[in-house]
């Protein structure tokens, strides 16, 4: 308590200012925070060829490129694997089964994994491929192609990066 004609504040009161300067500082430093947080992020200071300091805005300097193609891909599966497939493997009904296994192979490996469940249902659709992926499995198909290889070398060499990757056995096997 104050004494009487006394200007000094009690303790009481000491505390409560205390708090009150806190909770001020707690507000500016929140409000700083804020301000930090809606300042222009994309642009930095940087030297430019002279050594001179300039505004850069980096957003405007990276090169984006399309991170999916879907024309690229569709030119790829149809026009690339589709047809060289088509063109290489042995035709007619007599090899419909060996062309089957071949198929699932390069299905699996085309969406990461995904094998045919005992419906049928593989879950995910091999058009829909890293093109990355594409890639290499064309490299693989053009490799059988230049080493005359056969359909068991195709299965196998599928198969095999199949297994490699994690994507695990197929549901049957060609002895």
């Amino acid at each position: 308590m104050k004494k009487k004609g006394s200007s000094e504040p009690t303790d009481d009161e000491k505390v409560k200012k205390e708090a009150l300067r806190k909770k001020e500082l707690e507000d500016a430093e929140k409000l700083l925070i804020l301000a930090k947080a809606d300042e222009v992020k994309d642009q930095t200071l940087g030297f430019d060829f002279d050594g001179n300091i300039q505004l850069k805005k980096e957003i405007e300097e990276m090169m984006l490129e399309p991170i999916d193609n879907p024309q690229e891909k569709y030119e790829l599966y149809y026009k690339v694997v589709n047809k060289l497939l088509r063109d290489y493997l042995p035709k007619g009904d007599s090899y419909k089964q060996a062309r089957d296994y071949i198929y699932e192979e390069k299905n699996t490996f085309l969406t990461a994994g995904h094998r045919k469940n005992d419906q049928g249902i593989r879950g995910a659709d091999g058009r829909m491929a890293y093109i990355p992926n594409i890639h290499e499995l064309i490299n693989m198909i053009l490799e059988w192609i230049s080493e005359n290889g056969t359909m068991i070398d195709l299965y196998t060499k599928i198969r095999d990066k199949n297994i490699e990757l994690g994507y695990g056995k197929p549901l049957f096997e060609v002895k």
